[in-house]
């Protein structure tokens, strides 16, 4: 089993310390990869424990990685905010150990992310905005841009339309900056019917 050492500032809402403690070392051990198995070997031999109870900590491993925020059974649960040590930052809702629901994701370079989030991964709807000013707000598949959705460049060009697997594919409407408007459809990123446009935005 991984050997995590983390520090540990909490408040429990309910039960003894001993209960408390096993806790944090469990959400420690899941966050650092271990199985669910080492976690339960973490609480052999403490009380049996009545309905899961949500619990507010602070949990700072080996590596930078830290959590603050609320922890059921041993695995991220509820809302917090989980930092890694390349400098992410997440801020939302956890599920069973994983970023599951709507949250705030921002990176180093610049960019942010507003939307839904499943398997840890962006999906559903969401607005993901570039340093530059760039702006895309649509649809995510599996951290991609999929389905509808509307570009914004800093120029004042737009395209609104289909995407599949991160670029513009199906019908779409590329607005110019200087106000004209031209109807198309794209593939993978190509723009295949409508006349001339840019096809490597």
């Amino acid at each position: 089993m991984r050997n995590a050492i983390f520090a540990i500032v909490a408040a429990c809402r309910g039960g003894p310390r001993s209960r408390f403690t096993a806790l944090c070392v469990a959400l420690g051990v899941a966050l650092a990869g271990a199985t669910a198995a080492a976690a339960d070997d973490i609480e052999a031999g403490s009380p049996a424990s009545g309905p899961s109870k949500e619990t507010t900590l602070l949990v700072i491993l080996d590596g930078g990685l830290r959590y603050e925020g609320t922890a059921r059974n041993g695995k991220m649960h509820g809302e917090g905010t989980l930092t890694f040590p390349d400098g992410r930052v997440y801020t939302g809702e956890f599920a069973r150990g994983e970023i599951e629901g709507e949250g705030v994701y921002t990176y180093p370079d610049g960019r942010s992310y507003v939307g839904e989030f499943r398997n840890g991964m962006r999906n559903g709807y969401g607005i993901l905005e570039f340093p530059t000013g760039e702006i895309y707000e649509g649809n995510w598949l599996n951290d991609k841009k999929n389905g509808q959705g509307t570009v914004i460049w800093p120029d004042g060009e737009k395209y609104l339309g289909g995407f599949r697997d991160g670029k513009m594919h199906g019908k779409g409407t590329y607005t110019y900056s200087n106000g004209r408007v031209r109807e198309g459809v794209w593939s993978a990123g190509e723009l295949v019917r409508g006349g001339t446009a840019p096809t490597t935005r």
